[in-house]
């Protein structure tokens, strides 16, 4: 399995090894292009294994962009998470031997890129490590920003 593996951890397979991430932003404005960061994708590189993590709790948002449309962003949010969560070894395996290994292939499948509110960063890597901690430590980086 490459560089990458899978450990038992609490009775669960995590995966570990090195990973990509992409950030989902909420563009408010598309003519001013300020954007608050309000997601995150992880995936393995090596084995087909990924993890999304996106922010429902609406008030920094707000606070940045007060004519936010409350509901439907958090729609939107729950719909994703929703959507990420339900991809499973399966449904990654068949997706890379469609179109390769690229995080932004995986991400746009499920959000494509009509969506004008919601866009992806560019493709982040890194050396390493188990995917739930990387997801967590992302997240607070690039998301929760405390």
């Amino acid at each position: 399995m490459k560089n990458s593996e899978l450990i038992r951890a609490h009775g669960e397979v995590v995966a570990q090894g090195p990973f990509t991430h992409t950030v989902l932003r909420y563009v408010h404005d598309i003519g001013t292009a300020e954007f608050i960061n309000v997601g995150l994708v992880v995936a393995m590189t090596d084995v087909p294994c990924v993890a999304a993590k996106f922010n429902t709790d609406f008030r920094r948002v707000k606070c940045a962009f007060p004519t936010l449309d409350v509901e439907v962003f958090v729609a939107r949010m729950k719909r994703l998470q929703s959507c990420f969560d339900g991809i499973d070894e399966t449904w990654c395996t068949e997706l890379r031997a469609r179109v390769g290994d690229s995080l932004m292939a995986l991400v746009r499948s499920v959000l494509p890129l009509e969506d004008t509110a919601l866009h992806w960063s560019p493709v982040g890597a890194d050396a390493g490590g188990p995917l739930p901690a990387a997801l967590q430590l992302l997240y607070q980086r690039f998301v929760v920003i405390a």
